[in-house]
């Protein structure tokens, strides 16, 4: 959404208000609503299902406040936070930063699943507005996957569930998504960020991240990103191959294959991730598998995208055995990119390798024992820049 967007969606709403004849008061919130609006959308008859958001939104207050060291967003003229129920464009807003945090009303009733993970969601962005987002720095382009992205990283953060299975879904089911162009869809990555930069329990690298983001001078270009790769550059040892935001990027990439892109030093975080309708949700990462005997090749042109990745998975038939593979990639002038090998057997990972100085062309040969491993899974990631290529295998 752009800024005149937003404001005139904020300007019709602000039309739209209904008189609040209702509220409930906790020890950060005034929540107001109301069951007597001629938009009949507008109205909330059961008072307890504002008491029960009053309880979540506490419950988000007090972890935000113990886990980052602030207290969300509230106004200096305010003693406590605004909290509204109407028919909006959406479940939730918390824009401007001096205004309400609005809940839809009619979804609010109609699906309960989604009011913990959506309250502590918009909760989230009074805590980046504490931190300088929009109070500091004016959002860059592009800035959703770190603003919408860490506010849905906060649903799993407090609640181990999320407002839209999509959120978790869909990162993998097209993984050369350009992190920086997603929105809601960067939670997995922010999981993975946390979970790989998390050094003890009490650790918090999200809150590392953010007081970053905050110390930045309000001239400086795209915030998020420097704040981020600072982090990374930080928590990772001077020699380590990872310790970089393009490398790091490759080794999610590596993670997702594996399917531990919630595991770190500390162990699994999240193990366990909800859905609204209260399922558990698992991904399914999209790979294109290829077939492939003595004698044939296999060159498709790609593209990938900046901080996205392509997958292929070589399998290779019973014939190839004994045979040289040859794994030739041509990478644009221009582009810039990262290469991970996977070799298989049965599906049973056996070794690993990231040539990690290589970022733009990469060739290399080897002869198959399938006795020993019997596929090939290669990602191609793009670095900073992404870009066009070509990739010939061929078996001889």
């Amino acid at each position: 959404m752009t800024s005149d967007e937003r404001n005139t969606l904020e300007a019709e709403i602000d039309d739209a208000t209904p008189k609040f004849e209702n509220n409930h008061k906790t020890d950060h919130f005034i929540l107001r609503w109301t069951n007597s609006s001629a938009n009949t959308k507008d109205n909330i008859k059961d008072s307890s299902i504002v008491e029960q958001t009053g309880e979540f939104l506490e419950t988000a207050w007090n972890l935000y406040e113990t886990s980052f060291g602030r207290t969300p967003y509230i106004p200096n003229d305010a003693t406590k936070m605004e909290v509204i129920f109407q028919n909006i464009a959406g479940i939730g807003l918390a824009s401007p930063p001096d205004g309400p945090i609005q809940f839809d009303s009619e979804i609010w009733v109609c699906y309960p699943g989604v009011r913990q993970p959506v309250s502590a969601h918009e909760l989230f962005h009074k805590l980046q507005y504490a931190f300088g987002f929009r109070t500091k720095h004016t959002p860059s382009e592009n800035y959703k996957w770190f603003s919408e992205g860490t506010a849905s990283w906060a649903e799993v953060f407090v609640w181990k569930a999320v407002s839209g299975s999509y959120k978790i879904l869909d990162l993998f089911a097209e993984p050369d998504h350009n992190l920086y162009k997603v929105s809601y869809l960067a939670l997995p990555y922010w999981i993975f960020f946390e979970a790989r930069q998390k050094n003890s329990v009490n650790d918090n690298p999200l809150r590392d991240f953010l007081n970053k983001y905050d110390a930045l001078n309000t001239s400086t270009e795209y915030p998020e990103r420097l704040a981020y790769s600072g982090v990374i550059n930080q928590h990772w040892a001077h020699n380590n191959v990872y310790g970089q935001a393009d490398n790091f990027f490759a080794l999610f990439s590596r993670c997702r294959v594996l399917g531990d892109w919630r595991n770190g030093p500390t162990g699994k975080l999240y193990p366990d991730i909800l859905g609204p309708d209260g399922n558990k949700i698992e991904p399914t990462l999209a790979v294109i598998e290829v077939n492939l005997g003595s004698g044939d090749t296999y060159d498709p042109e790609g593209k990938v995208s900046e901080f996205g990745s392509d997958y292929y998975r070589l399998i290779f038939k019973d014939d190839a055995d004994k045979e040289d593979i040859t794994i030739n990639v041509v990478g644009s002038s221009t582009g810039n990119f990262s290469y991970y090998l996977i070799w298989e057997r049965n599906g049973q990972i056996k070794r690993e390798s990231f040539p990690s100085a290589l970022t733009r062309n990469y060739h290399v040969s080897y002869t198959l024992d399938l006795s020993s491993e019997n596929s090939l899974l290669l990602i191609i990631s793009g670095r900073d820049k992404g870009g066009d290529y070509s990739l010939t295998v061929s078996i001889t």
